[in-house]
C-alpha cells in the first residue's frame, strides 16, 4: 500500500525529471544544435582578453556586467551574464553573446525564457528539471518528491523479496528476470526487474536530488554521516552592496591567481584553468572559479576562491575533493548526478537511467490501473449478484 500510494504521488514528478534528465546528460552538445548561432564561433584567429570582451558586454547591453568567462572553449562564443543597473528598468535579457575573436555579438537572452525559442530550450528544460520551472515552490515540491522516491526505493527493494526465508535466493532471484509473457506480465516484470537492477543508481539519483533540492534535509543528515565543511554561505552580507570596488576586474583575476597558487602551494594542489570571475556586490567579494589537480568533473571546475574586492584578503576556499570529507561526498554525488564524471560511458549510462526512471513510473502507473479496474470489476460483479436477493418478495 505505501509503495503504491508513494509511486502514484511522485509518478509524475520522476517523469519529467526522468525524461529532460536523460537529455541533460548532453547539455552543451544538444544546446550547440538547437541555438547554433548562439552558442557556435565560426569565427578563427587572435582572440580578445576575456575582460575586454566584458567591457564590450557592459557598452552593447547598456547594463552591468558582474560575471565574466576566462576560459572559452574554441568554436564558442563568450556567454556573459547582463544585469540592470541600480535604478535602470529591466533589460528583458541577462546573457549576451559575443564571438571572442571579433568581438561581435552573437545574440542576447533571458536564460530559461522558452518563449523566446530555441535559444532557450536546453535551459528550459534544466528549469524543468530541477524546479518544475516554478521557481522556489517547484524546487522544494520535487525535494519532497525525492525525499519520497528515496524512502520508497527501500520500500519497493523490500517488496521483492519472497515471503519465506528458506531458499529465499532461489526464489528473489525470479524477481530480477524480464519473462517473455503476455503484457500484464511483462509489464510487472519490468517494474520489478528494472528496479532491482537500477536500485543502487536510484538511491544516488534520489539522495543527490535531495541534496539539490532540500538542503534541511540533506545538510543534517550529511553532517552527521561525514561532517560538516564550511560553506561560501557563511561568508557575511554587507550592510549596502559595494558598488565601486578598490579591485579592478584586471587586478582581481591576477590577485585570484596568486591567492590559489599560494593555497596550491601550501595544501597541495596545482591550479590548470581559470574558469570564471565573478563579483558578488552584496558580500563584497570577487570569487574567482578555477580547475586544479583536486577536480574530478570533466565539465564544470569545482574550486572557488573568494577575496574582498578591496583589500585582496582571501575570505574562503573550496576544492572539490581532497579538502573536507564532506566536500569530497557532496563533489562525487553531484558529479553522478549531473553525468559529468567517468566520461562519456557515464553520460550515456545517465542519459538511460532517466529513461529507466521514466519506464519505471510508467509502468507503476499501469499495474495500478489495471488492478485499479480489476478491484471495480470485481466490485460490480459482487453488486449484481447481491441485487436480486436484496429485492422485496411479492
Amino acid at each position: 500500500m505505501a509503495h503504491r500510494w508513494a509511486g502514484l504521488t511522485i509518478a509524475l514528478f520522476l517523469i519529467i525529471a526522468g525524461g529532460t534528465g536523460s537529455l541533460l546528460a548532453f547539455y552543451p552538445e544538444l544546446e550547440r544544435i538547437v541555438a547554433p548561432s548562439f552558442m557556435q564561433s565560426q569565427t578563427s584567429g587572435p582572440r580578445f582578453d576575456p575582460l575586454e570582451l566584458r567591457r564590450r558586454a557592459e557598452l552593447l547591453s547598456g547594463g552591468q556586467v558582474d560575471y565574466v568567462p576566462l576560459h572559452i572553449t574554441p568554436g564558442s562564443t563568450a556567454i556573459i551574464s547582463v544585469s540592470a543597473r541600480p535604478g535602470q528598468s529591466q533589460l528583458g535579457f541577462n546573457e549576451i553573446a559575443l564571438d571572442p575573436v571579433s568581438g561581435l555579438e552573437r545574440g542576447r537572452r533571458q536564460w530559461g525564457d522558452i518563449t523566446q525559442g530555441t535559444v532557450n530550450l536546453m535551459p528550459f528544460l534544466y528549469k524543468l528539471h530541477y524546479s518544475l520551472a516554478a521557481g522556489d515552490i517547484g524546487r522544494y515540491a520535487l525535494g519532497i518528491a525525492a525525499l519520497i522516491w528515496l524512502i520508497d526505493c527501500f520500500v519497493g527493494w523490500y517488496l521483492t523479496l519472497p515471503a519465506m526465508l528458506i531458499q529465499r535466493w532461489s526464489a528473489w532471484r525470479k524477481a530480477w528476470t524480464v519473462r517473455r509473457a503476455p503484457s500484464a506480465k511483462l509489464n510487472f516484470d519490468l517494474h520489478r526487474a528494472g528496479g532491482l537492477w537500477l536500485w543502487p543508481v536510484l538511491l544516488v539519483f534520489a539522495w543527490s536530488s535531495v541534496g539539490f533540492n532540500l538542503e534541511p534535509v540533506y545538510s543534517p543528515v550529511m553532517k552527521a554521516m561525514v561532517g560538516d565543511v564550511p560553506s561560501f554561505s557563511d561568508v557575511p552580507a554587507r550592510d549596502v552592496p559595494l558598488v565601486s570596488p578598490r579591485l579592478d576586474w584586471a587586478e582581481a583575476r591576477d590577485r585570484g591567481r596568486q591567492l590559489v597558487e599560494a593555497a596550491g602551494r601550501r595544501d597541495g594542489f596545482v591550479l590548470t584553468c581559470e574558469e570564471w570571475l565573478r563579483f558578488d556586490r552584496n558580500r563584497g567579494v570577487y570569487i574567482s572559479a578555477f580547475q586544479s589537480d583536486r577536480d574530478i568533473y570533466n565539465r564544470f571546475v569545482g574550486g572557488r576562491a573568494a577575496f574582498d574586492a578591496d583589500t585582496g584578503r582571501l575570505v574562503f576556499l573550496k576544492l572539490p575533493t581532497g579538502q573536507h570529507a564532506r566536500t569530497t561526498v557532496d563533489t562525487w554525488l553531484s558529479g553522478l548526478h549531473m553525468g559529468v564524471v567517468l566520461g562519456l560511458p557515464w553520460r550515456i549510462m545517465v542519459s538511460t537511467i532517466g529513461l529507466g526512471v521514466v519506464i519505471l513510473s510508467v509502468t507503476g502507473v499501469i499495474i495500478w490501473m489495471r488492478k485499479r479496474s480489476a478491484r471495480l470489476f470485481r466490485t460490480r460483479r459482487i453488486g449484481l449478484a447481491i441485487e436480486p436477493l436484496a429485492q422485496p418478495a411479492e
